[in-house]
């Protein structure tokens, strides 16, 4: 067996998308052939139960995503016909981003990338009562640490939007992004406990629920707006509760799933606690690693604050919005939906497998996101007119968005693979690695932004950010390839044919 080449290897491992799958139907191209099984989405009793397989996984989140998007849409077409890209919107979206980087700092991605390994390994290794005791022991750790941020950043905000985030901007607009942000950062909160829900049920390969959480998200955003459509005086300050009303909704819509999985809570703090250690040791890496990326956000909003458009940043804003969309699809959905399977197979050694699986994973997703990168360039400026271009949200506005969309598009094909490698390293329980490519991406970030800022004029102004951010996102993806495969071929030739099952 060990002495077989690697095509005979290949043959025998069966398909790492369609594990514990008797019957399915098989998409794909070449040997990126993945199978699923149609009544696998058939609704039942159990379905909240029901256990999916990568491709199960990542097609229902990805359904989740597209119908999230779709009101995403809707919402934001609201938004724009109210609010424009005037000082409102502006300060809107200048306000977001604290919260928003508070929640990815303590508690984003970087939770679910470090929760889902351990808890993998350790209810395989000290069974569901240790498991259940862990994941309320994180949670309860979760809760005081994102309180105290919350109430820190409560006092700092002045300080931090007037000379970090808009330095630019008037003093009325920093004196309304301030008031929003204040009200913004109970958010965090909120989806920082809902991530540790999601986390818990993908780790159990429940995917129902968490992907039901993605759609109804916003709902509160639009309820929100609707108040500001009723009762204008509201004014911006609808859309500004409607994210709290969300983030409420996300949370709430998981919690059936979660008593069926017979969560058993208890009210632990021992922060010694071995498995804990273990998450903090891919958390606080993570961490940084989501910190350097918010960091490049407010470093892009800074630049933008200083451009001559005034429109420049709701620009940006929506044509990042509409990227967003398939950096979803193909990243964080197929990403989600293959990490507890990738974790397994780490913490049963089977590197072989392993490496089967990341490399089926990232293929598939390369081969959907490269056309979509040329669709979003070819189609993106119609798009944009159709869907935002209404009230207060002029031609110009649609045309610096467009010319935003084609920089982020550029980094489609790097921002999803890189995203999915990062995953295999988590699975291998390294946040490490990823850490210094971050650090690598950013510095090479913000030197491609300074030197585009000095050959673009005019309107191409708009391109500097998102381009820089798509360059440094590509040379981030091949770097972390050539390091994960480097890695796993070494495991695998170390001692294990990567066969156990």
């Amino acid at each position: 067996m060990v002495g077989q080449p690697p095509e005979t290897l290949v043959e025998l491992v069966p398909s790492v998308l369609d594990t514990e799958l008797e019957e399915g139907t098989t998409w794909g191209i070449g040997p990126f052939r993945i199978a699923f099984s149609l009544r696998s989405f058939l609704p039942g009793p159990n379905s909240s139960l029901r256990r999916f397989s990568i491709a199960e996984a990542a097609l229902l989140l990805m359904m989740a995503y597209i119908a999230s998007r779709g009101l995403g849409v809707v919402r934001q077409s609201m938004f724009n016909a109210f609010f424009g890209t005037g000082p409102e919107a502006n300060a809107f979206y200048a306000a977001s981003r604290l919260p928003d980087t508070l929640f990815n700092l303590i508690a984003g991605g970087a939770l679910t990338q470090a929760f889902v390994p351990v808890f993998v390994s350790y209810e395989q290794d000290y069974g569901q009562r240790e498991a259940w005791r862990l994941a309320s022991l994180v949670f309860n750790v979760m809760l005081v640490a994102l309180t105290a941020v919350a109430l820190v950043a409560e006092f700092v905000t002045p300080t931090f939007v007037t000379h970090l985030l808009v330095p630019g901007y008037p003093p009325a607009e920093q004196e309304l992004t301030t008031t929003l942000t204040r009200i913004m950062l109970v958010q965090p909160l909120l989806l920082g406990l809902g991530t540790i829900v999601t986390a818990i049920l993908s780790s159990k390969r429940q995917f129902l629920l968490p992907a039901v959480s993605i759609a109804v998200y916003n709902f509160g955003m639009i309820g929100g707006l609707l108040v500001s459509l009723a009762f204008p005086r509201v004014g911006i300050y609808g859309p500004t509760y409607g994210t709290l009303a969300a983030a409420a909704c996300q949370v709430l819509v998981q919690v059936p799933a979660l008593v069926k999985q017979g969560v058993r809570y208890t009210w632990l703090w021992n922060l010694k606690h071995p498995g804990l250690r273990r998450v903090m040791h891919l958390l606080i890496p993570g961490t940084l690693g989501v910190c350097i990326s918010s960091i490049a956000l407010i470093i892009d909003t800074a630049f933008i604050s200083y451009f001559p458009d005034s429109a420049s940043l709701s620009a940006i804003h929506n044509a990042n919005m509409l990227f967003a969309f398939p950096v979803a699809l193909f990243a964080q959905a197929i990403g989600q939906a293959a990490l507890p399977k990738m974790s397994m197979q780490a913490a049963n050694g089977s590197y072989t497998r392993l490496r089967m699986t990341i490399l089926k994973v990232t293929g598939s997703a390369l081969i959907l996101c490269l056309p979509t990168a040329v669709l979003l360039c070819l189609l993106g400026g119609p798009v944009i007119r159709i869907i935002f271009q209404h009230g207060a949200f002029d031609a110009h506005s649609s045309e610096l968005t467009f010319l935003a969309l084609i920089g982020y598009a550029v980094g489609l094909p790097g921002t999803t693979i890189g995203w999915l490698l990062i995953n295999g390293f988590y699975s291998l329980k390294d946040a490490w690695t990823p850490l210094l490519t971050n650090i690598l991406a950013l510095v090479i970030h913000i030197l491609l932004i300074l030197l585009l800022l000095h050959l673009m004029t005019g309107l191409l102004l708009v391109l500097a950010i998102p381009l820089g951010a798509a360059i440094a996102s590509i040379a981030e993806a091949i770097v972390l390839a050539v390091l994960l495969f480097r890695r796993l071929k070494k495991r695998a030739e170390g001692g294990t044919t990567g066969l156990r099952p």
